[in-house]
């Protein structure tokens, strides 16, 4: 795309709305400027437009999140028919594993949560919902999506991972990063222990495409829940067997 194609007021427009991407409830015009890394008149311009949009409204607290956005979300996954195909499969296979599960997919140089299922008895959950997103490198979730990226994501999240570990277990070697992502492809599934969360464990597999994209299922429990591998084979079964389903009941 050329510099004539790029509207860079609308850009702009849309950093402002990704500083509420972590789930802030609330954020303030200097926050939202230091966020953003713009300058601060042309966020106030940006917030209310934006206000006056539909798309941010004002709160004792500041500036949050409208309802309207979720119409934006409500396309994409209406596209997907997450509520008709994916809902029950994930909500199938967390009542078989007893442990939420999890469809996600790749946005920019992170991972998304696009669907979950948990029961009710489920030991270990992370909090997430659909919009949370995870790292790439440092989870199950992340190093499945990587390993059916092309190399130059894979060589650009590489570039920009943190400099700081998210516990005592996170990998920050780069070799041994590219070689955990290597092993994910060659096997047809990651785990990752840990390195995000301590005392948490995820395993992911892929599931094929959706809307051309690629899309990998996941689960999450205690650290140790996949050392016995004739356990791990039954939740690589389960989500398998899921990953399948979805692909069905697209097709169909």
């Amino acid at each position: 795309m050329s510099d004539r194609d790029f509207a860079a007021t609308l850009a702009k427009g849309l950093d402002v709305l990704s500083c509420f991407e972590q789930g802030a409830p609330a954020l303030s015009l200097p926050e939202i400027t230091r966020r953003s890394g713009l300058d601060r008149a042309v966020v106030r311009r940006l917030c209310l437009t934006l206000v006056r949009c539909g798309y941010l409204e004002e709160s004792p607290a500041g500036l949050r999140l409208a309802s309207r956005v979720l119409t934006l979300a409500g396309g994409y996954l209406g596209r997907l028919e997450i509520g008709r195909v994916v809902q029950p499969i994930l909500r199938h296979a967390a009542e078989q594993l007893d442990m939420e599960v999890a469809l996600a997919t790749r946005d920019r140089l992170q991972a998304v949560y696009v669907d979950r299922a948990a029961p009710a008895s489920a030991r270990v959950t992370l909090g997430f919902g659909i919009g949370s997103t995870l790292p790439l490198l440092h989870t199950a979730v992340g190093r499945m999506l990587l390993a059916r990226s092309t190399p130059e994501v894979m060589a650009e999240t590489l570039a920009a991972r943190p400099t700081l570990p998210y516990t005592e277990a996170t990998e920050m070697d780069p070799t041994r990063l590219s070689a955990a992502v290597e092993t994910a492809r060659d096997q047809g599934y990651c785990i990752a222990r840990d390195e995000f969360e301590l005392g948490a464990a995820g395993v992911a597999v892929p599931v094929g495409t959706l809307a051309q994209t690629p899309f990998v299922l996941a689960t999450t429990a205690s650290v140790h829940a996949f050392d016995d591998p004739a356990g791990l084979d039954r939740v690589l079964d389960v989500l398998r067997q899921s990953a399948i389903g979805i692909g069905r009941m697209r097709e169909a």
